[in-house]
């Protein structure tokens, strides 16, 4: 028997989120609320990939690349505003 591989689909590609969660990022008026924010979605995904079974050691890349995609979209915005 052999072990089966879990794909999800992958967070990047969460546009809606990513972009939901990069215009409240930019409308935080304290850094302690960003960072209480970034910790509560955050903590929403690690849960998230957990029910689907995915590996605690095969979580952190995608959430490293969902909070580089967050940041992406926010440098994008502001570079639109400017």
């Amino acid at each position: 028997m052999t072990d089966a591989q879990i794909i999800v689909f992958p967070l990047t590609r969460r546009v809606g989120k990513i972009r939901t969660v990069a215009a409240t990022l930019s409308g935080m008026k304290t850094d302690k609320m960003a960072r209480a924010y970034r910790m509560q979605i955050t903590a929403g995904i690690l849960t998230n990939l957990g029910k689907l079974g995915v590996a605690p050691i095969d979580q952190n890349e995608p959430v490293f690349e969902f909070w580089r995609a967050v940041h992406d979209e926010i440098a994008r915005t502001m570079e639109g505003a400017a």
